[in-house]
């Protein structure tokens, strides 16, 4: 393997995969089996070709560290050609996404065989299959080979079971819209998305290469990150604290429900564990072995930079890393010349990658409502820094894992804590810190909110101290400082200085499970010199089994297991003998379980024209009805549908009351879609026929619509053509305007059509375009009104933005909101041409809000839109 990798048959291998993949792309084939060939096409082959052309011939890279390598490169180059690709004018076509990646291919494939011609061949070398750290005795090839296959198998069947099973989830859905509207020539898209782009980049190029995106498909990408992030802390454990260390943090993580989830869903946050767990062991080759710094700087700098295009918490692994680079020149290991022009391929490399995306992200006018969101609404809130979000994330750890697997990476990494106090300073201190930390956290168990004083929560301060103290330790390892930094200050910032972290303190995953994989490391150590080395296989092969059963368990019933959807039905359906500390466990920003509604019933019924008009639904996010319809018009107003879900999110006694007052309007049951024996979706027609309770009308005698008989129709049909509203991407403003309401908010401008000559009863179909300047506290009502002389209404519509679904307090500064109105023609106007005014009042009082001119003075009450003709001229 290694000669045939260091060989000049490199190319022609990889020129004979590339045409493999060219060809499973173009046959008729399940759409699994195309999805994988342009992942290998433009991941696995570029980033493999990258790395080798890199390092050169003589690369003195473990088979573990070039294959790791090579994955990570390859999420970079999808990222960085796709990004580029989407900067075409015009729509993304099939053969210019090939086209890039081939031309990719060519240029490696060109560098390496230039750097190959001529020279001598490299000399076989004695490194282990997966790293080598002189620190560590070498692992049996037997037993390496075994903790491998464990990782492989139970991670990828983890991550990889029933991948397509549930449907898209919130967000998912948003990331797949957008890639349709990557794909149809939206050129902002990605600028009005509230993060990197690559959740959106990657899905791009399958859909953009079969024509088709599913549930499986577009996850498939971020599960083998999820997978490929096992090995990479794998590697980087084995490098900082030792193999026994680096392979217990990988199999704790094979459990993790966070990272499960993470694996199952069109998100960020696998990519961004992988890239995460690379820089920082690159950045430790550097330390233990500066031989090609500036090799290893720019490989670094590009994982880096493609860990932030993905989001911004992957700046996080720069910490540990920069500190290691640190600690190589305190150490003198490298001289700050050499330091510094190494760096600068790789400042350039990833500073341009960076600036290719957020320079005009941070230009675009929406910018200004991603600011407010993230400083707003994860950093501000009601209330300020800083926070106690110490139950928040028990709670939700505890759902997604075993009250088991939370206590023991809990217990773990205090010991390894309380261990780090023991070496760092004399018994009696070290006495003193390790009580103070068990009596803080015995403490804050039992209450949480016991350094509350007033509006202020000073829980950080214990933490903050327990942290700093570790960090300044004398007598630690660099590798061990720099993952108490690694884990200390973004759990500082997610804990205690976010107003909600929920999800993402992932961040400090990685080194948590290394930091109790050093414990498990060290216990081993000290059995096998107790017991000898055959008795401590033993032991540790039975704690290996019965964590995967305790913990597996729990995952698989959670994450894999779709029969009964345990979270939707947890009363009836938890596991036994998992204790957990609440009545009903955590349903906010759920997500990676299974969930399926039977949305792609109703798509596929549109298609058959067998549904056609507006709906409503009581789903609360505009993203997964916007994918699973095709664009069809969500409005209350017009509704000639309703579709009525089981909501994993929260659904409360108010919300359904609202949904049985709508249906109220004349909606009937119509049919019931059914998934594993039972309903999970109700279609309600609009029929005129009122009921006082139509959600309690029977069930019995309608139509059953199974979503077996329905899932590869619309598969089929998914194709990115469909139709892209508003809030999935930001459509051209055909008529701008820029009209200032109180300099509040901004009219952009508007669009307009309706058939011609315009007939007395028919409609105009009308589509607002605002823009909020600052937060609005009022709850504004539109007027769209068409008169003539002291007020003879020709045509009217009133009503609140977005189809009474986006109150204009919510509206973030700069984010621009497309407010569709279907307004009719009074059915008695006369023929003639007549203004068409619109404008915004609070109902309660019915004032209405001024139009400013260019000196902020108000002029007016309503803006002068067009003329209108009603019969022919």
């Amino acid at each position: 393997m290694r000669q045939w990798m260091n060989s000049r048959n490199l190319v022609g291998w990889s020129v004979a995969t590339a045409l493999v993949a060219h060809l499973l792309l173009w046959l008729e084939q399940p759409l699994l089996v195309p999805a994988v060939a342009a992942l290998v096409l433009t991941g696995l082959l570029p980033g493999w070709l990258f790395v080798a052309a890199l390092y050169g011939p003589r690369a003195t890279l473990s088979l573990g560290e070039r294959i790791l390598y090579a994955i990570g490169s390859g999420y970079g180059v999808m990222v960085t050609v796709m990004l580029l690709v989407s900067y075409l004018p015009g729509g993304v076509q099939r053969w210019q996404t090939l086209l890039a990646f081939d031309l990719t291919l060519a240029v490696l494939l060109f560098v390496i065989w230039r750097q190959r011609r001529g020279s001598a061949p490299p000399q076989p070398q004695a490194a282990e299959p997966i790293g080598e750290n002189p620190p560590y005795p070498q692992t049996p090839q037997t037993i390496l080979l075994v903790a491998l296959a464990v990782l492989l198998l139970l991670g990828g069947f983890f991550r990889l079971a029933n991948l397509g099973y549930s449907e898209f989830q919130g967000d998912e859905a948003r990331a797949a819209l957008r890639a349709a509207g990557v794909i149809q020539g939206y050129e902002d898209v990605l600028l009005i998305h509230k993060k990197g782009p690559t959740e959106i980049l990657l899905p791009t190029v399958i859909y953009s290469l079969t024509g088709h995106l599913n549930e499986q498909t577009a996850r498939l990408p971020f599960a083998l990150a999820g997978l490929s992030a096992l090995f990479a802390v794998f590697l980087l454990g084995w490098r900082l604290l030792g193999p026994v260390a680096g392979w217990a943090a990988a199999f704790l993580l094979v459990f993790d429900g966070y990272l499960i989830g993470f694996s199952h869903i069109v998100q960020y946050q696998s990519v961004v564990l992988l890239l995460a767990a690379l820089v920082v062991q690159i950045a430790h080759r550097l330390y233990s072995r500066p031989t090609t710094p500036a090799r290893d700087l720019t490989l670094m700098a590009f994982m880096l930079a493609t860990g932030i295009l993905s989001h911004y918490e992957a700046v996080a692994a720069a910490l540990p890393a920069f500190f290691l680079l640190g600690a190589a020149r305190y150490q003198r290991r490298m001289g700050w010349r050499t330091l510094s022009l190494a760096a600068i391929p790789g400042l350039l490399t990833g500073g341009a990658l960076l600036a290719a995306f957020y320079v005009p992200f941070v230009l675009h006018p929406n910018f200004s409502a991603t600011y407010t969101y993230l400083v707003d609404r994860r950093f501000g809130g009601e209330e300020r820094a800083p926070y106690n979000n110490l139950t928040d994330f028990f709670i939700r750890t505890t759902t997604y894992n075993s009250i088991y697997f939370a206590v023991t990476m809990i217990v773990l990494v205090v010991i390894a804590l309380l261990w780090a106090y023991r070496r760092g300073l004399a018994q009696p201190w070290a006495n003193l810190a390790s009580a103070a930390v068990v009596g803080v956290l015995a403490f804050t168990f039992w209450r949480p909110e016991w350094l509350r004083f007033g509006e202020i929560d000073l829980i950080i301060v214990p933490f903050a101290a327990a942290f700093v103290l570790v960090w300044l330790l004398p007598r630690l390892r660099a590798e061990e400082r720099a993952l108490w930094l690694w884990f200390g200050a973004p759990l500082l910032l997610a804990f205690f200085l976010t107003s909600k972290p929920r999800s993402h303190v992932y961040i400090f995953f990685t080194p948590w499970a290394l930091l109790t994989g050093m414990v498990i490391g060290k216990a081993w150590d000290a059995l096998r010199r107790r017991v000898g080395p055959a008795r401590a296989l033993a032991v540790g092969s039975a704690a290996t089994v019965a964590a995967t059963v305790v913990f597996g368990f729990y995952a698989y019933w959670f994450f894999v297991y779709n029969q009964v959807e345990v979270l939707r039905t947890w009363h009836e359906n938890r596991p036994a003998g998992y204790w957990v500390p609440y009545s009903q466990p955590d349903d906010r920003a759920i997500f990676g379980f299974p969930l399926a509604n039977g949305w792609k019933v109703v798509g596929a019924l549109y298609d058959q024209g067998v549904i056609q008009g507006d709906y409503e639904t009581n789903e609360k996010e505009a993203w997964v009805p916007a994918w699973y319809t095709r664009g069809q018009l969500r409005c209350g107003r017009t509704a000639d549908w309703y579709f009525q879900i089981e909501n994993l999110e929260p659904f409360t006694d108010g919300d359904f009351r609202r949904m049985e007052h709508f249906l109220r309007s004349g909606f009937e049951k119509w049919a019931r879609v059914e998934i594993n024996g039972a309903d999970r979706m109700i279609i309600y027609k609009r029929t005129g026929a009122h009921s006082e309770y139509p959600t309690q009308q029977p069930t019995d005698g309608l139509q059953t619509l199974p979503l077996d008989e329905y899932k590869l129709s619309f598969d089929l049909m998914a194709q990115p053509t469909m139709t892209l509203t508003y809030p999935s991407v930001a459509p051209p403003i055909g008529n701008p305007l820029r009209a200032n309401f109180n300099n509040q908010l901004w009219l952009e401008g508007y669009d307009i059509r309706y058939q011609e000559p315009l007939r007395a009863g028919e409609n105009i179909y009308l589509t607002l375009y605002w823009r909020a300047q600052e937060p609005i506290p009022a709850h504004y009502k539109v007027f769209n009104q068409s008169y003539y002389g002291d007020g003879v209404m020709v045509a009217q519509l009133d009503g609140y933005p977005v189809c009474e679904t986006r109150e204009t307090w919510r509206w973030d500064p700069g984010e621009l909101i497309t407010d569709e109105y279907v307004v009719p023609v009074n059915p008695e106007a006369p023929d003639g041409l007549y203004p068409l005014y619109t404008g915004m009042y609070v109902e309660e009082t019915m004032e209405r809000i001024p139009v400013m001119d260019e000196s902020g003075n108000p002029v007016a009450t309503q803006v002068h839109l067009t003329d209108i003709r009603i019969g022919v001229e």
